[in-house]
């Protein structure tokens, strides 16, 4: 019995009709893909690498300027197991130190009266020192969008994190431009602590989630300015200098804000992070003198488990530089990656292999958020053009 298809064609022929096929492909057809295939494996190491294979001639330059290059770019190295690239370090400032050779035009200058509270998925949350108003920032296009006041309760903003709206339909390959939420923790007077969800799409901040902290009544800073860790629907974050964890279901409309038990360990001042690990558990992270520390937990619904020491490591191992002092100031979110601070510039620590890459040799400030993405440069007549670098003057260290 001849295939279903052989049958058809078969048919076809004894009918008389003619046989149709798809014209093959022109030469200069082919070398336009062949050449895109070759410029989708150029490293995203640094943007700057595509600019200079678009210069090489007019049709290098034309497969890297196809419209749909940048996302088949992106989802390539995805797909490969790249994770995204980082792109730079911010200061407490705003002032974006590069790690590589792109920096984005409005990062290079700055916000002098602000602080960085939060940076993924392409946006940086900044609080004004002169009002307390909150800006979520878009570093590569310069978009700024002013957040409403926060809920009344709430009388100091501890700490915040911006997260893709569409955090489980999305890879967060180029959603810097879509919607997204701001999950906020703040304290009031009488000595509660306090969650709410605002939406960009609504323009408004959602329902308040409460819980009693014995400690507020003493004062206290009660959240870290760290990166929170996502895992799950929750986020954490950092309480009373590592003693404690806030869990923050961020669902807009149902909030939900509990405490967590930390490790029952001895820590010190040299930082404490969250980190979500790759297995999807929850890492502690810290550092005592020259040592890394990680515990780890495995989180159920309500958020409670049993913690674990997976490992401890001489960070000299790691960063033989001679440094006299190392601080753990945050996590680079998708990429298994914790951020390592010393008096000679930023360091990043995969945790699965340890590898240890050097970002930039600059006092940081004790400033870990960093911005990542699969940047594409784009490339216009003539050359590839990178946004203008930053005046000298932005990038000294106050």
């Amino acid at each position: 019995m001849l295939p279903i298809q052989a049958r058809r064609r078969l048919r076809r022929r004894r009918r008389g009709e003619p046989r149709t096929s798809a014209a093959p492909p022109s030469l200069d057809q082919l070398v336009q893909d062949a050449i895109g295939e070759i410029l989708l494996r150029v490293s995203p190491e640094d943007p700057a690498d595509i600019v200079r294979a678009a210069a090489v001639c007019k049709t290098w330059r034309r497969a890297a300027a196809e419209p749909s290059f940048a996302a088949r770019y992106r989802s390539h190295h995805r797909a490969a197991g790249t994770s995204p690239t980082v792109l730079g370090a911010f200061r407490t400032d705003a002032v974006m130190i590069p790690a590589t050779s792109f920096l984005p035009a409005a990062a290079g200058y700055g916000y002098r009266k602000c602080h960085v509270l939060d940076c993924r998925h392409g946006r940086v949350v900044l609080e004004s020192l002169d009002d307390g108003e909150i800006t979520v920032w878009d570093p590569i296009t310069g978009d700024e969008h002013v957040l409403p006041a926060v809920p009344g309760y709430v009388t100091l903003v501890c700490n915040i994190a911006v997260l893709c709206a569409a955090a489980g339909n999305c890879d967060h390959l180029s959603c810097h431009t879509g919607p997204f939420l701001v999950a906020m923790l703040g304290a009031s007077a009488d000595g509660q602590m306090h969650g709410s969800v605002y939406l960009s799409e609504t323009g408004a901040w959602g329902p308040l989630a409460s819980v009693e902290l014995y400690y507020l009544a003493a004062n206290c800073i009660t959240v870290d300015i760290v990166p929170a860790a996502p895992v799950g629907n929750a986020l954490y974050f950092i309480g009373d200098f590592g003693s404690e964890i806030l869990r923050f279901e961020y669902d807009p409309e149902e909030p939900f804000l509990s405490v967590v038990e930390a490790p029952d360990v001895e820590l010190c001042c040299n930082g404490v992070v969250l980190v979500p690990e790759a297995d999807g558990r929850l890492g502690f992270a810290f550092i005592k003198p020259y040592q890394l520390h990680m515990w780890s937990v495995e989180t159920g619904p309500d958020g409670e488990g049993e913690w674990e020491h997976r490992w401890n490591i001489d960070l000299m191992l790691l960063i033989p530089e001679p440094v006299p002092s190392h601080h753990l100031s945050g996590f680079v979110d998708g990429a298994n990656t914790i951020v390592v601070i010393t008096d000679n510039g930023v360091y990043t620590i995969e945790l699965g292999s340890f590898h240890t890459r050097p970002l930039c040799k600059r006092d940081m400030s004790y400033s870990g958020f960093l911005y990542t993405g699969f940047f594409v440069p784009e490339c216009r007549t003539g050359l590839g053009l990178l946004p203008p670098p930053a005046p000298a003057a932005a990038m000294e260290t106050d």
